[in-house]
């Protein structure tokens, strides 16, 4: 279901960012450390401001369900490559595999990508970052 272009004004954190006509979307099927996890929530953002700055227009692509509780679109974003943004993020180490179902087109790419990384000590999991991971940090159990 493609939906069209996000323009990227800015980069939230290692999972969301805001398009420039004002869509706050969050990254669908990844998890990045949270930006008080500190430093591993800035190391995220700033690998996502690395692969796609500030001005990259990201190909859209909406999956079941398409909006969050906290109003944000949900979304696999592309990079002008055709890159996928999600799977790379989990790919390059900066993002853990977070499906929730029903949105699971991609999941078996993002689930691969994880285990890749984590086999080969990429990004944070070289550098223990992930040894709290970020659903248990928002649930204050690290």
């Amino acid at each position: 279901m493609p939906s069209g272009d996000c323009v990227l004004s800015f980069v939230i954190d290692g999972d969301s960012v805001r398009c420039a006509d004002g869509r706050e979307i969050r990254l669908l099927s990844i998890d990045t450390p949270e930006m008080a996890q500190e430093p591993w929530g800035a190391r995220a953002r700033d690998e996502l401001l690395r692969v796609a700055p500030v001005s990259t227009a990201l190909r859209v692509e909406y999956d079941a369900v398409r909006v969050d509780t906290f109003d944000r679109d949900l979304a696999y974003l592309f990079l002008p490559g055709g890159d996928m943004l999600n799977e790379h993020m989990v790919a390059s180490g900066y993002a853990l595999a977070f499906v929730i179902p029903p949105n699971r087109r991609y999941a078996d790419r993002i689930e691969a990508a994880e285990a890749a990384a984590e086999a080969e000590g990429r990004g944070l999991w070289g550098e223990w970052g992930f040894t709290c991971r970020p659903v248990d940090f928002r649930q204050g159990r690290c």
